[in-house]
C-alpha cells in the first residue's frame, strides 16, 4: 500500500529545547533538520530552540523560543510585569493528576491562561515555521493533507496527557479532528529507539580492547543484529525515559523486551535545587516576591544559571560563578534591609560564597549537591527490575544466562552533554553513551 502523505514532519516539543524535522516519503532516509530560529546567539547553529512563549498583555501571541526570550528580556521592568511569559511548562501536563481541557498555566508574573491554549500557541508556531521550511524545499505544490505530522512525548506521560497534546494540535490547526489519522503521538524513548538501528556498534560499544583483522574492526562495522538487545535512556529536560528492544531478523522489527517506561528525573530537577538553594539562604517568601515583581529579572538568573550548569563536571575543581541581576540585590536589600553577603553570611551555607563582582560562587560540592537527586533518580530507574531474557542488561546486549547482571554506571556532566559509562561486573564489558541536549 503506497503512503498516502508526501511529507513527515515530526516536532520534539521538549521541557526545555524544542525542534522539528522533516523527510519526503519518496526519500524517507533524507533528514532535513531545523537550524535557522530568529534569534539565538550569533554564529551558531541551533537545531533546538528554548520552549519559552511570549504572549501580549492581551493574551496574542507575540513570539517563541529565542525571539520570546530575548524580547522577555529587553522589556522594562514595569512593562514586563503585564506580559505572559511561559518557560518550562510542558511537565504541568504529566504532574496534573486531574488534566482537563480547563487546567490552567501560570505565567511567570502570575497570571493565568488555560493550558490548551498554551500549546495550541507553540503547535501553531512549530506549524507554520515548518510549512514555510518544507514548501521551501518542496518543488511541488502541498496541500495540508499531504503532510503527516508526528509530536514525540514521554513513555511516562498517561493516556490524558496524550490525548490532551492530542486536543492542542487540533486547536493549533495541525490535523482536523476529522482526520486523526492524521496525527502521531509518538513515545520519545521508541522513536530514539528506532533510530538506533541504523548506528553501527563501534558508536555504541566500546570496541577498543578487541583485537583489529587486517586493519578493520569488522565486528564494530556491522550493523545491529538479532543477537542485540539495548536500552535506550532518553535523558531530557522534564523525564528520563527508557526502551529496551531487539531487532528482529530478517524483517528488521524491533521486539519489545520491556515495556516503555520513564520518570520526572529530567535536567529540571537540578534546577528546582538550585531554586530551592535560593530559598534556604534568601528565604522563599522573598523569592516568590521578587518572581512575581520582577519577572524578567528572575528569568535572567535562570538564564545565567543553565548556562553556568552545562559547564559542571565531576573533574571540575574551580567554583562556578553565577551573575545575580542588579534587581536582585537592590531588591534584596529594600525587601529586607539587609545586603545579600549578609544573607549568605547568616545562612551559613559555606558551599556558596560572595564575589565581590556581584556573584554567587557555587562550590564543587554545592553543584555536586545540586545535581546529586536527579542522578540517583536516573540510576535507580535504570536499574531494570527483573533479568533481561538471555541478555546483559546494556546497550549493545549480547548472549547471557537469565540470571540478573550487576551493572556499574557513572555519568559525566558537561557542557550541552551527558556522558554514560556502563561496566558489567561480571564480563568486565564497557558500554558508552552520550547524550546530547542540543542535537538528540
Amino acid at each position: 500500500m503506497s503512503c498516502p502523505f508526501s511529507v513527515v514532519v515530526a516536532i520534539d516539543f521538549g521541557t526545555t529545547s524544542s525542534g522539528y524535522a522533516f523527510s519526503f516519503t519518496q526519500d524517507s532516509e533524507a533528514i532535513h533538520m531545523m537550524k535557522r530560529w530568529e534569534g539565538g546567539d550569533p554564529g551558531v547553529a541551533n537545531q533546538k530552540s528554548p520552549t519559552c512563549l511570549l504572549l501580549t498583555p492581551e493574551l496574542r501571541f507575540h513570539s517563541f523560543g529565542f525571539a520570546a526570550r530575548d524580547f522577555y528580556h529587553d522589556l522594562d521592568p514595569e512593562e514586563a510585569r503585564h506580559w505572559l511569559y511561559f518557560d518550562k511548562f510542558k511537565m504541568k501536563i504529566h504532574s496534573t493528576s486531574d488534566l482537563t481541557m480547563e487546567t490552567e498555566l501560570d505565567a511567570v508574573n502570575g497570571r493565568r491562561v488555560r493550558a490548551i491554549e498554551v500549546f495550541a500557541h507553540a503547535l501553531r508556531f512549530f506549524r507554520e515555521h515548518a510549512l514555510k521550511e518544507v514548501k521551501d524545499q518542496s518543488s511541488s505544490v502541498l496541500e495540508g493533507e499531504a503532510i503527516r505530522w508526528v509530536i514525540t512525548v514521554p513513555a511516562v506521560w498517561k493516556q490524558p496527557a496524550k490525548q490532551f497534546m492530542r486536543e492542542a494540535a487540533y486547536l493549533a490547526g495541525l490535523v482536523s479532528p476529522d482526520c486523526p489519522e492524521q496525527l502521531l503521538i509518538a513515545l520519545e524513548p521508541e522513536a530514539a529507539s528506532i533510530y538506533c538501528r541504523k548506528l553501527r556498534l563501534h558508536q555504541v560499544i566500546d570496541l577498543s580492547l578487541q583485537p583489529i583483522t587486517n586493519g578493520f574492526d569488522l565486528e564494530g562495522s556491522r550493523p545491529f543484529d538479532s543477537s542485540d538487545r539495548y536500552i535506550v535512556a532518553d535523558c531530557g529536560g522534564g523525564t528520563v525515559d527508557l526502551t529496551v528492544h531487539q531487532i528482529e531478523q530478517p524483517q528488521g522489527t524491533l521486539k519489545e523486551l520491556y515495556k516503555a517506561s520513564g520518570g520526572p528525573h529530567g535536567a529540571v530537577g537540578v534546577d528546582l535545587a538550585f531554586e530551592a538553594m535560593l530559598c534556604q539562604i534568601f528565604g522563599e517568601d522573598f523569592i516568590q516576591s521578587f518572581k512575581a515583581k520582577r519577572p524578567a529579572a528572575w528569568v535572567d538568573l535562570t538564564i545565567a544559571f543553565e548556562a553556568r550548569k552545562r559547564t559542571a563536571a565531576p573533574g571540575r575543581a574551580n567554583a562556578l560563578n553565577i551573575s545575580l541581576p542588579f534587581s536582585f540585590i537592590d531588591y534584596y536589600k529594600r525587601h529586607r534591609g539587609q545586603s545579600v553577603e549578609a544573607a549568605l553570611r547568616k545562612s551559613n551555607m559555606n558551599i556558596v560564597k560572595w564575589s565581590s563582582q556581584g556573584m554567587l560562587r557555587l562550590t564543587q560540592e554545592a553543584m555536586n549537591e545540586l545535581f546529586q537527586p536527579t542522578i540517583v533518580n536516573i540510576v535507580k530507574h535504570i536499574d531494570l527490575p527483573e533479568p533481561l531474557p538471555g541478555a546483559v542488561g546494556g546497550a549493545g546486549g549480547g548472549a547471557g544466562g537469565p540470571e540478573r547482571r550487576e551493572i556499574r554506571a557513572t555519568m559525566q556532566f558537561g557542557d550541552t552533554e551527558i556522558k554514560v559509562t556502563a561496566v558489567d561486573v561480571m564480563s568486565n564489558r564497557s558500554v558508552r553513551a552520550s547524550i546530547d541536549f542540543l542535537s538528540n
